[in-house]
């Protein structure tokens, strides 16, 4: 009957000697602050597993898949720089902590694991690690498309152990600075209040985006708020809420500038039409000039380019001149004896006769002459037809054998 009073006595001994255990490590920090008993590869495993089991504790959701998870501000954490090894045998420990603490709120979505993030960042891993200026954490957020990214630094400074924050903003473009100063890296009250500083931290900066929708008739127009572009044509982009400028340009159209109001949660759709605004033609092309210069010759023809109007000219200059013919005979006839005979030889008579006859066909012939070309000028219409000739090939037969045909069409009016 001893066997079953040893036993429980055991199991009791047991109990009370796991609850203070268990207390000290419900949130998988070592709060005796002796890590010594393990090793650095032991502790970023139990790391790595108290994270996850502080996650499930916490009822924190790391992974960004609430309902307004779409609006939320993305936020990365880069990493912990370590110069000292003390430092980087807890370091896995601090960045679950730090990273699980800043999604405590809900009020932000992570990006993805530090991991992740070192693979995507690549090259540029370390130098945004040691990054404490805006100019050079820029990039790696624009990289990332985190709006808030936090980069640390754990080392024994002359104060101490000092843990620094440096977190950018990208809506504003400033990097806030938080500092931590603690007895040792692995002091359960010095990672305890480094993860809060970053909690509140995180918290202030943190906004919901709005959703901004843009279409643009023109392809090739690049689209940005104030300074920030945000891609070409159409485009959706997640900006922080708040008054911005939309600016949409292109080559050769007019540019479109609007002031908007973005609020929180919201989506907001923006239809732009962008108007030519190229340069102007120096003038018609050639082909229209020509086409000018023929409708104008078509219209009809002159009375200078109708045939019968020069007709009735040489008509009317054939009268004068028979009248003058006829005029110069009257001063040959003369009675110079007063005898009521006119003194003339047969010659002059031959001759005189000759230019009256002359005198007279020129005057008859011109007067018929002018006299019908008149009457064509008054009496038929002007005609439209061009004058105008065309030549058209025609080839008929097969293979490289054939006729070729010329077709001459003359036009005019007389």
């Amino acid at each position: 009957m001893r066997t079953p009073v040893v036993c429980v006595a055991g199991l009791l001994a047991l109990a009370l000697a796991a609850g203070p255990a268990r207390a000290q490590g419900g949130l998988g920090l070592d709060l005796s602050g002796d890590s010594n008993t393990q090793t650095p590869q032991e502790q970023s495993q139990d790391s790595s597993e108290d994270a996850a089991q502080d996650s499930g504790n916490l009822g924190l959701d790391l992974s960004g898949g609430s309902a307004d998870a779409d609006l939320q501000p993305r936020f990365a954490l880069v990493g912990l720089e370590t110069p000292e090894r003390a430092g980087a045998a807890v370091a896995k420990r601090w960045v679950g902590w730090l990273q699980a603490q800043a999604l405590r709120s809900g009020r932000v979505v992570r990006v993805a694991e530090t991991a992740e993030v070192r693979q995507q960042l690549e090259a540029d891993y370390d130098s945004a690690l040691r990054c404490q200026e805006a100019s050079c954490l820029r990039g790696p957020a624009d990289m990332l498309d985190a709006d808030l990214l936090t980069t640390a630094r754990l080392a024994l400074e002359d104060e101490g152990w000092t843990l620094r924050l440096w977190t950018y903003d990208r809506d504003r473009g400033v990097v806030e600075m938080d500092v931590v100063t603690g007895r040792k890296p692995n002091d359960s009250n010095f990672i305890r209040e480094a993860g809060e500083v970053l909690s509140k931290r995180v918290e202030e900066l943190a906004r919901p985006r709005a959703l901004l929708k843009v279409s643009c008739n023109v392809s090739q127009a690049v689209v940005r708020v104030g300074e920030r572009m945000l891609g070409v044509g159409n485009v959706e982009a997640k900006l922080p809420p708040g008054e911005v400028e939309l600016i949409v340009e292109a080559d050769e159209y007019s540019s479109y500038t609007k002031t908007l109001t973005l609020a929180s949660g919201e989506t907001q759709e923006v239809s732009v039409r962008l108007e030519f605004n190229g340069p102007a033609p120096e003038g018609p092309p050639e082909d229209v000039v020509v086409a000018k210069k023929s409708r104008k010759s078509s219209s009809g023809p002159s009375l200078f380019s109708r045939p019968a109007f020069y007709t009735t000219v040489l008509g009317l200059a054939a009268v004068g001149a028979g009248v003058a013919l006829g005029m110069g005979l009257q001063g040959k006839a003369q009675d110079a004896n007063g005898d009521g005979v006119i003194d003339i030889s047969r010659k002059e008579y031959l001759a005189a006769r000759q230019q009256s006859t002359i005198s007279t066909a020129l005057m008859a012939g011109g007067g018929a002459v002018a006299g019908g070309s008149l009457l064509w000028l008054l009496i038929v219409p002007q005609r439209s037809a061009p004058a105008s000739s065309t030549v058209a090939p025609v080839s008929s037969g097969t293979g490289t054998s054939g006729t070729t045909a010329l077709h001459f069409v003359i036009g005019g009016s007389f």
